[in-house]
């Protein structure tokens, strides 16, 4: 293959594709709109699904530098403030899933990805490079960019849209272009370590669940900050009239925070489809998830690295072959995703009868909950 992929977005997905390729000693191309990669949003976890395969392209001491791997998560009902349950991570999820969990800052795992692809000569990164249009075409694909008020129509053997909520790739797919709303919205702030209240230790993830609304905490910057999210429904509510009627450390830690931002959340109905032609999907572009189980970023990363497996293999089709190998777990994930955001929202005797069946479960048996996530492996 001497044409490269073409890779329109340069988030998470975008360079962990044009790493993996690199890794497989196929060449890639990649086009961000942006002038800089000044990543937005704060936190991410870094589930071992996805752990697993950023060691195997030699990214962990570039990630344990800067990030944290908690011991555990820590769930907590809001308005009383009382522990629930405590799942264990740390050296337990690395026997268990063969990985590490890591929580990190969003701008810190790009910096990682961004240096990474800076020091692979098959790979190019063009910024201030809008994608326009992607089309398949007898033989490969095209990607027409706008720079400087100028098009140009780039040749590759593929293209492939990691180019989030607002994918214009997603056209070349046949697929409707618009999120869901899904009427929530996530308040995030980022705080320094010592100005959390005892109750939230930068050990573990904190997860506080209350009625029509939640939270979580964790370390991120090797833990010298605090990602906070507070998630819950749109409207005029403040963070702080949020947690009104919460236990006193969630308050002490919503007024602690300097600024918030606002994030209103959107999600994709399943599709049956993740390409076409020899056009595909990955990331927010093909199944955006809401936060609720931690697994956006964590799927892109598990998109790109099967898709540049398929590509190397070739065979008669290598996106037919990926699409067959992320389907269903594609489709899987946003309903997951929603049917999570209902539990944790819960009020008034199905709140209780959650808190009661929460505290009463085998940690066992929760672990076993999440090994269809976290114990994925490509191939």
């Amino acid at each position: 293959m001497t044409r490269p992929v073409l890779i329109a977005g340069a988030g998470i997905g975008g360079l962990t594709l044009a790493l993996a390729l690199a890794e497989r000693g196929l060449a890639s191309e990649i086009f961000e709109r942006a002038s800089a990669l000044d990543e937005v949003g704060a936190g991410v976890q870094l589930a071992p699904n996805a752990s697993r395969i950023l060691d195997g392209m030699g990214l962990g001491p570039a990630l344990d530098a800067v990030a944290v791997r908690p011991e555990g998560v820590v769930i907590s009902d809001a308005p009383s403030g009382r522990p629930l349950k405590t799942i264990p991570l740390g050296a337990a999820a690395e026997r268990r899933w063969g990985a590490p969990y890591r929580v990190v800052h969003r701008a810190d795992l790009q910096a990682a990805l961004h240096d990474a692809v800076s020091a692979r000569a098959s790979i190019g990164l063009t910024l201030a490079a809008r994608a326009v249009k992607a089309e398949d075409v007898a033989g490969g694909a095209v990607l027409e960019i706008e720079t400087a008020g100028e098009r140009r129509t780039i040749d590759g053997s593929f293209v492939v849209g990691a180019d989030g909520l607002r994918s214009v790739v997603r056209q070349a797919v046949k697929l409707p272009e618009a999120a869901r709303e899904t009427g929530l919205i996530a308040h995030r702030a980022v705080l320094a370590a010592e100005a959390l209240p005892k109750a939230f230790p930068l050990t573990h993830v904190s997860v506080w669940l209350a009625p029509s609304a939640h939270m979580v905490v964790y370390p991120v910057r090797a833990g010298r900050e605090a990602n906070v999210v507070l998630i819950g429904a749109l409207g005029a509510t403040t963070p702080g009239e949020r947690v009104a009627r919460w236990a006193a450390p969630a308050r002490a830690l919503v007024a602690a925070a300097p600024r918030w931002t606002e994030w209103p959340l959107f999600d994709r109905a399943p599709a049956a489809r993740l390409r076409r032609g020899r056009v595909a999907l990955i990331g927010d572009a093909a199944h955006a998830t809401l936060p609720s189980l931690g697994q956006g970023a964590a799927f892109a990363i598990e998109d790109a690295a099967t898709l540049a497996r398929v590509i190397d293999e070739g065979g008669p089709d290598p996106l037919a072959a990926y699409e067959t190998a992320r389907i269903m777990r594609a489709m899987r994930l946003p309903e997951a995703s929603r049917r999570q955001v209902a539990i944790d929202h819960m009020g008034g005797l199905a709140a209780r009868a959650r808190n009661l069946a929460l505290t009463a479960a085998p940690t066992s048996a929760l672990l076993r909950g999440l090994d269809w996530i976290y114990g994925w492996r490509d191939g």
